[in-house]
């Protein structure tokens, strides 16, 4: 039984990890990001969603590719430090229109769960920024020639923040400040460098919109197929190509996936202990998480079936 527990709880990280690759993969289709920008940045706040997506994003977003820490790219694939490597969730070049033509940025976004990791995220953030702007030598510029130093933006979508910052977009940003005289530099030579938390939160807020709603509605583990793709449509009025309706089926069975399996381990661990006590600890463990991974969100019609149909067989037996 010991081991029968272990292994499910192995599927069951297993499934999480499926599911945070299945994150990016979903987070990095052009026209969410598009949506992600237009909220997001300033550069692009005027811009239709599908202009941003086709005409101004270049290439395809690279997903867990490139390496945040300096040197680990060179680390060859497939040595015992390989599963180590930090990388960024998604990367991506756009072009940012202005008056005199478009500039180039580079956008880091990256999926956080986890508020409180054990340092502050926004220290992280300006780190991966950083990174972002020295690791352009030899890429974007070469010798002194620092004037072809590209923006760099790290987005971060924060799924469980804390309740004063949910449901809120901000934006962090380097500034002119006078301390003597009134000496007047040219903007583009230091905005270099924006930071920007999107925290989701609470569906019943006034600013559940835009990109926080899409953001949401895109990463919750607790929305059915049917619900997702309504507010894709009809929220932000995107087509629903088959490659959209594949990686949003993924997410559903996968999120799905975890919610059973975490009800599952907590039936489990129950039954092992063989007390009264021990299965309803079990049995809270598994439902606690379940809710948990579910982002403290009301849980949909189909879930609370499945949920009821479990603590039935747990009581059953």
């Amino acid at each position: 039984m010991e081991a029968l527990t272990e292994a499910a709880k192995n599927a069951y990280n297993d499934d999480n990890r499926k599911y945070d690759e299945q994150v990016k993969r979903t987070l990095a289709i052009k026209i969410f990001l598009a949506h992600i920008l237009k909220d997001c940045l300033e550069e692009f706040k005027d811009c239709d969603p599908y202009d941003i997506a086709e005409k101004y994003i270049e290439g395809e977003p690279e997903i867990s590719v490139e390496a945040a820490h300096q040197g680990e790219n060179e680390i060859i694939k497939g040595m015992d430090r390989e599963d180590e490597i930090v990388r960024y969730d998604i990367l991506f070049y756009v072009y940012a229109p202005t008056l005199s033509g478009t500039v180039k940025l580079i956008i880091n976004l990256e999926a956080q769960q986890d508020y409180y990791p054990g340092y502050p995220l926004l220290k992280r953030a300006v780190y991966y920024c950083s990174r972002l702007i020295s690791s352009q030598y030899n890429k974007e510029f070469t010798n002194s020639k620092y004037g072809n130093i590209k923006k760099v933006v790290s987005i971060w979508v924060c799924s469980e923040a804390p309740k004063d910052k949910q449901n809120t977009i901000t934006r962090f940003s380097m500034r002119e400040q006078n301390i003597i005289g009134k000496a007047k530099y040219n903007f583009s030579d230091y905005d270099l460098l924006d930071v920007v938390m999107v925290c989701l939160g609470d569906r019943n807020d006034e600013n559940y919109k835009g990109a926080i709603k899409l953001l949401d509605t895109l990463t919750a583990e607790d929305l059915t197929h049917s619900e997702r793709i309504g507010v894709i449509k009809n929220d932000f009025n995107i087509a629903i190509t088959k490659f959209i309706e594949d990686e949003v089926t993924t997410m559903c069975n996968l999120s799905y996936g975890i919610e059973r399996k975490a009800l599952n381990k907590g039936i489990a661990k129950g039954r092992t202990e063989g007390k009264a006590e021990g299965k309803a600890e079990g049995k809270a463990e598994g439902i606690v998480e379940t809710l948990t991974n579910s982002k403290h969100k009301s849980i949909n019609g189909d879930r609370s079936v499945h949920i009821r149909q479990c603590i039935h067989r747990f009581k059953s037996t």
